[in-house]
């Protein structure tokens, strides 16, 4: 059974970041419009009045159209990883929907504050949180701690600190149900990567996982919980996370625009958000 939408609080905010980012830069596009929009018109008279030159006037016509299209969908890099992120998400979110036709529940997208749960599971194998992170780089976990390098120069990394915001995150849901239940359930935070992480799967406090190996990882844990109490098991996790009750905008065409475009280059969801 499967509840939410999987990454879609990062949709939703890259939408309206991009909305935001557009109207900000709106006397840009406006130029941009008007000499795209020329180069255009300009081509496509051209062709009629010199039917020799017909080819290299569409050329120049689509490449107007081009850079008018790449233009408007190419927003800033720092709300850019709000679209990479939702694409992680989704890709978990499709991984767990194989778990969800064997009985587990999924809890995709659950508020808290001004962020996010990305993924509650509640299976056989007991209660997750899930923190889904599609990087751009190799990530290395070693003593618990994450490094990130980049991957055309290993010598550039970074220190991943999202390990402790998980952590926090299985805390304070054990703390949500026990006091909403009085069902004391051990919460295990998983750290899923859609990035280069050679190690696969790393155990710890929190425990990292590749996406492709999330859920084979999640079938062989040991049984925690018996099928007659799983139902009051999740029942209580919504409970304690309560579904996302706001009603998110319809997005517009430049919003669907701008994802078909990031579709078409990364081909599929591989990495993980940086943040």
């Amino acid at each position: 059974m499967s509840q939410g939408e999987a990454g879609g609080s990062a949709q939703a905010k890259f939408r309206a970041l991009t909305r935001a980012w557009r109207k900000r830069k709106r006397k840009v596009f406006a130029v941009v419009t008007v000499v795209c929009g020329s180069i255009f018109i300009f081509s496509w008279i051209a062709a009629h009045v010199w039917p020799f030159w017909t080819f290299m006037f569409g050329l120049w016509a689509g490449a107007s159209m081009c850079f008018w299209m790449t233009a408007r969908t190419s927003p800033p890099a720092w709300i850019e990883q709000w679209q990479q992120g939702a694409f992680g998400e989704q890709a978990t979110g499709k991984q767990l929907k194989e778990l969800e036709r064997e009985g587990w529940v999924v809890l995709h997208d659950l508020p808290r504050g001004d962020g996010n749960v990305d993924h509650v599971l509640i299976g056989p194998g007991g209660v997750f949180v899930l923190d889904t992170k599609r990087i751009d780089g190799r990530v290395i976990v070693e003593d618990g701690i994450v490094t990130v390098r980049r991957i055309d120069d290993p010598e550039l990394r970074y220190e991943h600190r999202g390990t402790g915001h998980l952590l926090r995150l299985a805390s304070e849901t054990h703390h949500r149900v026990l006091a909403a239940s009085r069902i004391n359930v051990w919460v295990t935070p998983v750290m899923v990567w859609w990035a280069d992480f050679p190690q696969r799967v790393i155990s710890g406090r929190c425990t990292h996982v590749q996406g492709e190996d999330l859920v084979q990882w999640l079938r062989d844990r040991p049984a925690q919980l018996a099928p007659s109490r799983l139902e009051q098991v999740a029942n209580a996790v919504r409970t304690a996370w309560p579904s996302l009750a706001a009603e998110r905008s319809a997005p517009d065409a430049w919003a669907i625009a701008v994802e078909w475009s990031y579709t078409l280059m990364a081909g599929r969801p591989v990495a993980g958000r940086s943040s």
